[in-house]
């Protein structure tokens, strides 16, 4: 199967694939050449204070950004791979709230508001149901995305989407090696950061940590780490942050997680 022919988009009844023959010309950006050849273990680390440049997106003060968990799976399905939905969501979520001029929503507090109007994730697909809960979370742009893994090849996909209008402000996919994720996440965030923050998004595209093999390991143990945190596994959590900080030490979030981890589990 090429994953090339296939993009995953979510939808209030759940995801549809659809062959990227039927969307040419959406303006889907394609991936750059050479980009997804090796994993970027964490977003660039942008100076307090640094001043961000608005493109094309004209923003008058921060605007409030959701990121939602990323649907999909492999191809065929592997229970193992479901733990990157919330992991690429967190990591698009890091790489946004670098600019000055995005407000990155806690997805606890988005929990919390759902369960408060006693809506689902999937009731968010409903423009009138987005304008809803973004005028409690204070959210001005909703991000949907669905990842797919097949076999040695992984592909991503998202749009923005506006409250207020319902409009689909951008929409972006790349594609790559699966043991690339993080980097392909990355490469999403830029994509999304260009129009925004043209001066954030350089900073993300060129400044990267080292590209090797022990920090690739230390974004797979951070990823599990977050979906056993996620699913109530604390003594699991605090396992694989810990391997992910004996990996990476610097591993960034790692720490913040692993003592508040620890923490909830030396209570238990």
């Amino acid at each position: 199967m090429n994953l090339k022919r296939l993009l995953l988009f979510p939808g209030g009844s759940g995801l549809r694939v659809t062959l990227i023959l039927m969307i040419a010309g959406c303006g889907l950006s394609k991936p750059q050449p050479g980009k997804a050849g090796a994993s970027s273990s964490a977003p660039a680390v942008v100076a307090k204070g640094a001043e961000a440049t608005p493109g094309k997106i004209g923003l008058a003060e921060a605007a409030g950004v959701v990121v939602a968990e990323f649907e999909g799976g492999s191809v065929p399905p592997d229970k193992k791979t479901e733990f990157w939905g919330p992991a690429i969501a967190s990591f698009i979520g890091t790489d946004l709230g670098a600019s000055k001029n995005l407000t990155i929503v806690n997805r606890a507090r988005l929990s919390e508001v759902l369960r408060e109007q006693r809506l689902s994730m999937s009731d968010l697909s409903d423009p009138a149901t987005r304008l809803r809960v973004g005028s409690i979370v204070g959210a001005k742009y909703f991000i949907f995305g669905t990842y797919t893994i097949v076999g040695a090849s992984a592909g991503l996909t998202a749009r923005m989407d506006s409250v207020e209008t319902g409009e689909i402000v951008q929409s972006r996919s790349v594609t790559g090696s699966s043991e690339d994720l993080r980097e392909l996440s990355r490469q999403l965030s830029v994509a999304f950061l260009r129009p925004i923050d043209a001066v954030v998004a350089e900073r993300e595209a060129h400044e990267r940590l080292a590209q090797d093999a022990e920090t690739a390991r230390a974004s797979q143990y951070f990823a599990q780490g977050l979906a056993d945190e996620r699913r109530g596994d604390y003594a699991g959590a605090v396992d694989m942050y810990t391997k992910a900080m004996t990996v990476s030490p610097h591993y960034p979030g790692a720490r913040e997680h692993l003592e508040k981890v620890s923490e909830i589990a030396a209570r238990q």
